[in-house]
């Protein structure tokens, strides 16, 4: 058994099929609706936040990992005989899950060292997967660290929200802003700069075109610089297996990568950014 293991949060939307293959342990957050507390990922699905929206127009909101359920999910791992723990953290400028798990990673003599991600969602699972690779050559919890926190102003991702209901309902935007986005058929998307989600290029029309247009100047953007061994394409779970596939067949003929992953957004992510919520991520070389 390797000694180092890779964690994250259950805002890297990863994939369980992924997960198990890389052996990824995730610790989940919050999701409340009045007094009820579900478990991202765990007792609570993507697909209830839309539904419960659709019945009651209602949106939960969410919470952190506290400290003492970071030392349990630690002291877990390290119990089945990991040594050492690489903890790959949501942005500690977007959640308290970061400095939680540095509150909790100071209660144990092994080494595990807790990398601020300065993203969110499938970014944080490129570097879990940069992590592994590492890890798989032999390399220590702290040198995985010090690389991978390295390599975070390389991560590119963002959001292309195809309506901002979710994002007003949850105090992110104005009235004004809904109802112009809402006359004007706006799609506006979102980037991921300096840990902050900032709004970046404004799209119209319908959500296909907008889509295939957002992958274009994606790619056009960064150009030579993307790293094509691996890129995600991550949409919320209401778009059909027929049109993510449309998407993917799109996406190869504007790169040549040498692998693609379609993932979707956990519950975390679904419920800020809504339904018809189509992202793209890679990292540069």
């Amino acid at each position: 058994m390797n000694k180092v293991i890779i964690t994250t949060d259950s805002t890297a939307d990863i994939p369980a099929d992924i997960a198990e293959k890389y052996n990824i342990r995730v610790a989940p957050l919050h999701v409340l609706y009045d007094d009820e507390d579900f478990t991202d990922g765990v007792d609570i699905t993507p697909e209830y936040i839309l539904r419960r929206y659709e019945e009651r127009e209602q949106l939960p909101s969410t919470s952190a990992v506290t400290p003492e359920e970071y030392r349990q999910f630690f002291e877990g791992i390290l119990n089945e005989g990991y040594k050492e723990i690489v903890h790959i953290a949501f942005c500690g400028d977007m959640s308290s899950t970061c400095q939680n798990a540095v509150i909790a990673a100071g209660e144990f003599e092994q080494d595990i060292c807790v990398v601020d991600s300065r993203c969110l969602s499938v970014g944080m699972m490129l570097l879990c997967l940069r992590a592994c690779e590492l890890r798989d050559m032999g390399i220590s919890a702290k040198h995985i660290a010090d690389t991978i926190g390295d390599m975070t102003e390389k991560n590119i991702g963002g959001f292309l929200l195809s309506q901002l209901e979710f994002l007003h309902k949850g105090g992110r935007c104005s009235s004004v802003s809904l109802l112009g986005a809402n006359l004007l058929n706006i799609k506006p998307s979102i980037v991921i700069k300096d840990g902050a989600l900032t709004v970046a290029k404004k799209y119209r029309g319908k959500d296909e075109m907008c889509r295939l247009k957002y992958m274009k100047d994606r790619i056009e953007e960064f150009g030579d610089q993307i790293d094509t061994s691996r890129i995600v394409l991550h949409t919320t779970c209401d778009l059909t297996e027929k049109e993510i596939k449309g998407y993917k067949k799109e996406l190869k003929k504007l790169i040549k990568c040498d692998e693609i992953i379609v993932s979707t957004p956990g519950c975390v992510i679904t419920s800020h950014c809504g339904p018809g919520t189509f992202s793209l991520f890679f990292m540069l070389k």
